[in-house]
């Protein structure tokens, strides 16, 4: 079913928080991205009616900032322009069969991104694959678009607007498991489920609960810890892809 060889994929998998505490902290660092996030605003509630507050307050500018920091804390990770990379995680299969790993964690999302950016190359450069879920609508873009934003050159790894579709490196687990119904669900945890695969997301940290475990309670390491569990989850998804009879 899939072609590449195990040992010629680098599972990969992305963590990401908001740019900022909250949208006020961001007005204040970032003025100029505050801004376009309240111009975004409508298209976030759009996309996630769920986050719309119900306030009773009669100060409609306190109200007003009080939403845009509820969606900005909930929302702002999940979008390059208004997020930053916290953390990336990476791991391979060896000829005999071991598996290596790493993770590369920063505050400083550009010194960050330059290790990755290098790391990346030397991929590239060793005719790898990348291989994560959602990687094409999500760590991809989001891997390139920080980096331009932080004035880093893309890694030649990362497909852009000219690839030729023959010369894509990336292997997406979701991808496989939509089979080409592309309104379908997918996550990686109803994947694992159905495969039979133990989720990655049984821990204590979980994607949704990242900003807050990071800019308020300061757990990098833990959230290091949950990004490398689910690159163990990928390399044991494709072992089953591949063993199927």
């Amino acid at each position: 079913m899939i072609k590449i060889p195990l040992t010629k994929l680098l599972f990969l998998d992305i963590e990401t928080v908001g740019l900022c505490r909250d949208y006020s902290e961001c007005e204040i660092k970032y003025p100029k991205i505050a801004k376009q996030f309240e111009g975004y605003f409508d298209w976030f509630l759009k996309r996630f009616p769920e986050d719309k507050l119900e306030l009773n307050g009669s100060d409609e500018e306190a109200n007003k900032i009080e939403m845009y920091n509820h969606v900005f804390k909930k929302r702002a990770a999940l979008t390059p322009e208004f997020a930053k990379i916290i953390c990336v995680s990476v791991a391979f299969v060896s000829d005999n069969g071991d598996i290596r790993k790493q993770t590369l964690a920063d505050h400083d999302e550009r010194k960050l991104l330059l290790d990755v950016q290098k790391m990346l190359n030397k991929t590239a450069a060793l005719d790898y694959y990348l291989c994560g879920h959602n990687l094409k609508n999500f760590d991809v873009p989001m891997m390139a678009k920080r980096m331009m934003i932080n004035g880093i050159r893309p890694a030649n790894i990362l497909p852009s607007f000219d690839t030729k579709p023959w010369e894509v490196k990336v292997l997406d687990t979701k991808e496989i498991w939509q089979y080409g119904a592309y309104t379908s669900i997918g996550s990686l945890d109803l994947m694992c489920t159905c495969l039979d695969v133990e989720s990655s997301k049984l821990g204590e940290i979980t994607g949704d609960i990242v900003h807050h475990a990071y800019w308020e309670e300061n757990r990098l390491q833990e959230i290091c810890d949950y990004c490398e569990r689910d690159v163990l989850v990928l390399i044991e998804i494709i072992n089953k892809l591949k063993s199927l009879e």
